[in-house]
């Protein structure tokens, strides 16, 4: 394995790799995940964007504003939202959260990265270790710290824009039977709180395969989280024809609740696996519907989250330590 110091076009970055990945991560910008780059398979895992500088967002921007690549840590909201509850009753909380504008701090290790920021707005602080579980899986270690004397509601995403095959199937655990759109754009989910069977349901008197990622349609956003309690913290995209499978593994006693987006970023076709800490992207909306995770006074919190990449012949489950469940 190695780990060195490097540049993605204008901005530095430090390069993890093993036999079959190669992790490019950027401190500067909000300590992101930008390229994940399969050895074995000869491709980018990620959305990349065209341009050829790295553009940059400052804090309080717009996530459609920025570079919209790579895989962002979201916290402690995915909308912008004001902070529910007191003390921080009333304080706004930018697009897609604190965090992914921000510098974070960096260590490199003879095995691992290290990478830490501290909340803006809230007196958090944000660490995550990024390590090779396996040659082909990826395992990031987080931990949110509470400085106040008050509990601290959040939301934690991670908006992994993966590129999309033309044969991608979203594959979920088999306890999701149903599905609620939380996208107020027009797609063929329809509005927010609207209902659907997973994995099709009927959209116009038609059948509707929600877990295929294809045919796409112009202008489709489509963001659903899934309604039913997960008794296996796992999902993935998998391709039936070529066998090639990337999956995210999680604990659902931390990490309770799934979301799914579905579109175009550009040009470009993407779907984000979003393993989260509160459900339907508003910090405010899921206080409301009581599916958030909070972190007590002058205490921490720790989950994590590993991402594998392998070739089988179905997807049957991911376990904690990154292993496809599935038929080789």
């Amino acid at each position: 394995m190695l780990i060195y110091e490097s540049h993605y076009k204008n901005i530095a970055s430090i390069v993890m790799e093993s036999s079959q990945l190669r992790v490019t991560i950027l401190p500067e910008s909000g300590g992101k995940i930008q390229s994940i780059f399969n050895k074995i398979e000869g491709k980018e895992l990620l959305i990349q964007s065209q341009n050829s500088e790295f553009k940059r967002s400052d804090y309080d921007n717009s996530f459609s504003d920025g570079d919209q690549s790579g895989f962002d840590e979201v916290f402690p909201t995915i909308e912008a939202c004001r902070y529910p509850t007191a003390p921080w009753s009333g304080i706004n909380i930018p697009d897609h959260g604190e965090v992914w504008t921000l510098p974070w701090a960096a260590e490199r290790h003879e095995d691992h990265v290290t990478l830490t920021v501290d909340g803006v707005r809230f007196p958090y602080q944000l660490k995550k270790k990024i390590e090779f579980q396996q040659e082909n899986c990826l395992k990031i270690s987080y931990s949110v710290a509470n400085r106040s004397d008050f509990p601290f509601s959040y939301i934690w995403a991670p908006h992994i824009l993966f590129a999309r095959e033309e044969d991608f199937e979203v594959c979920l655990p088999s306890a999701v039977k149903t599905v609620m759109s939380t996208c107020n754009l027009d797609n063929k989910l329809g509005g927010f709180g609207t209902m659907h069977t997973w994995p099709t349901t009927v959209v116009d008197d038609a059948a509707y395969p929600i877990s295929k990622t294809y045919p796409m349609y112009p202008g489709k956003c489509e963001k659903y989280y899934a309604m039913d309690t997960l008794d296996e913290g796992w999902c993935a995209l998998f391709n039936p024809k070529t066998g090639s499978a990337v999956g995210l593994s999680f604990p659902v006693s931390d990490v309770p609740y799934l979301g799914i987006w579905d579109g175009f970023i550009g040009d470009q076709c993407a779907t984000a696996l979003e393993p989260c800490t509160g459900a339907f992207d508003d910090l405010g909306v899921a206080n409301l519907w009581r599916r958030v995770q909070s972190v007590e006074g002058k205490s921490a919190r720790a989950w994590y989250l590993t991402l594998t990449v392998d070739t089988v012949k179905s997807v049957e489950g991911i376990d904690a330590a990154g292993n496809f469940k599935c038929q080789k």
